[in-house]
């Protein structure tokens, strides 16, 4: 089988993809939930906000559109709207698969007043060259510019060494960083903040800010864009000192062992045997502070017991190592698709 089992954005930790192979179950390309248009000139997918498909319009967070004829490059087109009918995305992607785009060229994102969020550039689905992001009210953000490929993301600030903040600003046009040089403060959702210095696009020197909503304070130090050291203190004066920013959660073994473990304890219901089901389950779970995991729920379901099989596998699986924020364990949601076809 093929499994893709990747971190979600709900808990501050990092993106990470991983696969899985198993005798009974090959890739298989899931298209239901998708309507063909048109005279199969376009495939029509119903989304949610957390990548699942539903059957209907209007419970969907979005609409995407895939167009069938390629372009000269042999790229498809890509659109994808809001509820109100206005452009949420366009770009070109390399295959006709709506639960797993890959894009190339560039890409253009929007917000749903339609004004431009973000214009940005991929090969074989990984960000190059530079990316600008907006405010909804219309100022620039910032502009990155990629030293190499990078897996998508939000946002650097520059905190990646492959990666040179060359320009920021806050949301009143107040400009921080010009030509990779200034003094940076990025406040997120939860007010919390980080401030200090950029030279040639990264970070230098004494950086401080706060984590959790305020609940802990940090202090950092930079050469160069590389953290050296860090240092968190709590409400109660602990201190915790840490050399990574974030460490992600890590499955005993690592990932060899996980992807033995899913292809040797998944159970292909017999119910959807018997039926022949095949398609994908996804299945959401948490990876708790001290490792266990909880919080499972099936995101799509092919029913004879197939969702229940991949709730029951994951619950079977050991515990992890737990994932730490500037030396605090923090909660990482992942999302398990499960893809599955019956062979012979």
């Amino acid at each position: 089988m093929f499994v893709l089992l990747k971190i979600s954005n709900n808990y501050n930790i990092i993106k990470q993809t991983l696969f899985f192979i198993r005798k009974y179950v090959a890739f298989f390309l899931v298209l239901f939930c998708t309507k063909s248009l048109s005279a199969q000139e376009t495939i029509v997918t119903y989304m949610k906000k957390n990548g699942s498909f539903t059957a209907q319009k209007d419970s969907a967070d979005y609409t995407r559109i895939l167009r069938i004829s390629p372009n000269s490059l042999a790229l498809y087109e890509l659109n994808e709207y809001y509820p109100n009918g206005s452009l949420k995305r366009h770009g070109w992607v390399k295959t006709l698969d709506p639960k797993r785009l890959q894009f190339e060229g560039t890409v253009e994102t929007y917000y749903d007043n339609e004004t431009l969020a973000a214009i940005l550039n991929y090969a074989q689905n990984k960000l190059v060259d530079t990316a600008k992001r907006y405010y909804k009210n219309g100022v620039l953000k910032e502009s990155i510019f990629y030293l190499k490929p990078q897996e998508n993301q939000e946002s650097a600030f520059g905190s990646d060494p492959d990666s040179r903040l060359v320009y920021y600003a806050d949301s009143l046009n107040n400009v921080q960083i010009t030509n990779g040089k200034g003094t940076a403060r990025f406040v997120d959702k939860d007010n919390d903040v980080e401030q200090g210095e950029y030279a040639d696009g990264v970070r230098i020197g004494h950086w401080k800010g706060t984590i959790n909503k305020g609940k802990y304070k940090f202090e950092e130090w930079y050469e160069k864009g590389i953290i050296v050291n860090g240092e968190t203190t709590d409400s109660l004066g602990k201190k915790i000192k840490y050399t990574k920013v974030q460490v992600q959660p890590e499955y005993p073994g690592g990932i060899q062992q996980l992807r033995m473990f899913i292809g040797n304890n998944y159970k292909y219901p017999r119910e959807a045997i018997g039926a022949r089901v095949v398609g994908q389950v996804t299945i959401s779970f948490v990876v708790e502070k001290d490792g266990k995991t909880s919080s499972y729920k099936i995101i799509d379901d092919l029913g004879y017991g197939t969702g229940n099989a991949g709730v029951a596998v994951l619950k079977k699986a050991k515990d992890w190592s737990p994932g730490y924020e500037r030396g605090i364990p923090v909660r990482v949601a992942y999302t398990l698709p499960i893809r599955l076809n019956l062979t012979k």
